[in-house]
């Protein structure tokens, strides 16, 4: 489903995973704080931004940061990386990095006529 026919259907469908993903976050933040002794393991990793606009890499950006659990610290548009902050990494930047990927993806497909297929990713 990949047609400029489907884009307002992916918009939506990409708007209601992001909002649920923003309350899996808020509840995963709240119960850290309410928890005593649990502590967080955060770390920054670097994120590469591949080819996207100015307009995606903003609202990338925005997103990553509105997420109650990361924060977009610096980005190097000559480099194409971007350095997030995650309160999770848990010593894990691998798996960090490929959720942050994720959203990307999704994003993308939710907003571009017409999204790279999965083989056209860098």
């Amino acid at each position: 489903m990949t047609t400029a026919w489907s884009l307002p259907v992916r918009a939506i469908a990409f708007a209601l995973w992001f909002s649920w993903q923003v309350v899996v976050t808020s509840v995963r933040v709240s119960a850290l704080i309410v928890t005593p002794g649990r502590q967080p393991r955060p770390g920054i990793v670097r994120v590469p931004t591949g080819t996207l606009s100015d307009a995606e890499l903003t609202l990338l950006v925005a997103l990553i940061t509105i997420t109650p659990d990361t924060l977009v610290v610096a980005i190097d548009r000559e480099a194409k990386v971007m350095h997030v902050h995650g309160m999770f990494v848990d010593g894990d930047p691998e798996a960090f990095r490929s959720s942050v990927r994720a959203m990307e993806r999704r994003m993308l497909q939710g907003i571009r006529v017409r999204p790279l297929r999965s083989e056209d990713e860098q």
